[in-house]
């Protein structure tokens, strides 16, 4: 319910009013439970409707009517767009966005404090793994003038994990190429034991998504085979170490003192070939990212990796 909360905020915006019938598809007391909560706020009872899509009749609402027992919105044109309403659909709620955040923080049991650190964007706190962890209701406000700036000033040299609703593959390369983990809402929530839905950001350490085995020289990503020629292989090896120190970033310099071809050549020859093995041109951006002015990284948390002998 969490996410889908979010979900409705990121689309319609912070005032967004929710009715009693959209609600219905949950539990009611989850509903209930965020009401005493007071992150769902129930507001007056609505007493007009929208008026039909293609009318002439001039009036900017319809009113809702009582008869016999039942919630009636009449046309005044056209009987068969009378609209017949439940109590629930008089129902409407509106969201605390500064509750919300805090109660989609506190079901992942995130450390630190809660802040707004941007215009739609919080500061959620910290996983078990180090990363810092920050809440957007759009995607293009990372991305915006000055944006990771200030991000960057918030939570320091720590990792990023950034959760938004509603991310394209061009924003989830561009953030990856200034080190933040993009993440979807709706794929970092799962049901708790307890049947509440939680906020999960660390892939568990058994279900690596990236293997790659040194005497083979193979690589093996999300079940996938990943055909690398024997040069690629190496670079792609050393990303991978490089990924689990304190700074992932694998520089250009080390690249071409290790390689002996320059850095941006090399880079996109392992690329092309992650392309050739059946992943999309973005995808293999994202794999191998850029890190302007620095480098390149991989584009995978060190406990979605595993290197065999």
């Amino acid at each position: 319910m969490l996410a889908w909360l979010w979900t409705r905020l990121s689309e319609g915006g912070a005032r967004v009013s929710i009715s009693g019938r959209a609600l219905g598809r949950f539990p009611a007391s989850d509903v209930e439970r965020l009401l005493r909560a007071q992150v769902l706020i129930e507001e007056r009872r609505a007493d007009t409707w929208s008026v039909c899509a293609e009318c002439d009749c001039g009036l900017d609402a319809r009113p809702i009517e009582q008869l016999d027992g039942a919630f009636r919105v009449c046309c005044p044109h056209d009987p068969a767009e009378d609209v017949i309403l439940q109590k629930d659909d008089l129902r409407r709620f509106s969201v605390d966005v500064d509750r919300l955040v805090a109660r989609i923080t506190a079901s992942g049991n995130l450390g630190g404090a809660v802040a707004c650190i941007a215009d739609g964007v919080w500061l959620l706190g910290e996983t078990p793994s180090g990363h810092a962890v920050v809440l957007s209701f759009d995607a293009d406000n990372l991305v915006a003038p000055g944006a990771v700036m200030t991000i960057r000033a918030a939570v320091g040299p720590k990792p990023i994990m950034a959760i938004v609703h509603d991310l394209s593959a061009a924003i989830a390369v561009r953030l990856r190429e200034v080190e933040i983990e993009p993440r979807e809402i709706a794929a970092v929530f799962k049901p708790g034991s307890d049947g509440t839905e939680r906020l999960v950001l660390d892939p568990p350490s058994s279900v690596p998504r990236l293997v790659m085995t040194l005497s083979a020289q193979s690589v093996t990503l999300d079940c996938r085979r990943l055909d690398l020629p024997t040069q690629m292989f190496a670079l792609f090896r050393l990303l991978i170490e490089q990924s689990v120190k304190r700074d992932p970033v694998l520089k250009k310099q080390e690249i071409e003192t290790q390689m002996g071809r320059p850095a941006n050549e090399i880079a996109r020859d392992l690329r092309n070939a992650i392309v050739s093995s059946g992943l999309s041109e973005a995808q293999a951006k994202s794999l191998v990212a850029t890190v302007r002015a620095r480098g390149y990284r991989l584009g995978l948390d060190p406990g979605e990796v595993v290197i065999e002998p």
